[in-house]
């Protein structure tokens, strides 16, 4: 599928191959964190406790990457009271409700970070996450978060149809059971698109 593929955004060389030279002298490590958060994790309509199994090994994971220089991107799932996107999904997530802050075991990540506010399953649709990954210039941009078949599937394609490289670290995304949607069979549907259709490369 997609390999090999080079894009130029803004002036800048951006390479899949190996070696990912991004021709600005930038080229680092952009980790974006989707919507763990209080709402989907803790308390509200759609929260899940199988959601907050990846919380603690994210934290870890992230320290990490934030010790060795990477650049830390926390999507935050944010609605009005009216969204449309409520004809379809109970209410969660409302400005100001408390579950539209990022679960407490990562703020002070998020406060070193970039946060980008977002209203619907991609980080890109109607945010500043083009622009700031487009300032960033990174190399390679690593995902984990949630769901995995619904946010974060949505931004690795946003990611994908711009040209970054990107890594999905199977053991950081996660998403929810319930009926007709079985956690174990979602995930494993969502990491094989991820990689055979969309060029990702899941770890």
């Amino acid at each position: 599928m997609a390999t090999g593929l080079t894009v130029d955004r803004g002036g800048a060389r951006v390479s899949d191959a190996a070696g990912r030279d991004d021709g600005t002298g930038r080229g680092g490590k952009v980790v974006i964190v989707v919507d763990l958060l209080v709402g989907f994790l803790r308390r509200g309509n759609l929260a899940s406790p199988r959601l907050d199994r990846i919380t603690a090994a994210v934290a870890d994971h992230l320290r990490r990457e934030r010790e060795r220089g990477a650049e830390l991107v926390f999507l935050v799932d944010t609605h009005a009271p009216d969204d449309p996107e409520f004809a379809m999904y109970p209410p969660h997530c409302v400005a100001g409700s408390g579950e539209d802050e990022v679960v407490p075991e990562l703020a002070d990540l998020a406060a070193a970070g970039h946060v980008v506010r977002k209203r619907t399953y991609s980080g890109f649709h109607g945010t500043e996450l083009e622009g700031l990954l487009a300032r960033l210039a990174p190399a390679e941009v690593e995902v984990v978060g949630v769901c995995t078949d619904i946010c974060v599937l949505h931004t690795v394609a946003g990611l994908r149809l711009r040209g970054y490289p990107v890594t999905v670290r199977r053991d950081l995304v996660e998403t929810y059971d319930a009926p007709g949607h079985p956690a174990d069979e979602v995930n494993r549907f969502a990491l094989s698109h991820m990689a055979d259709v969309l060029g990702a490369r899941v770890v």
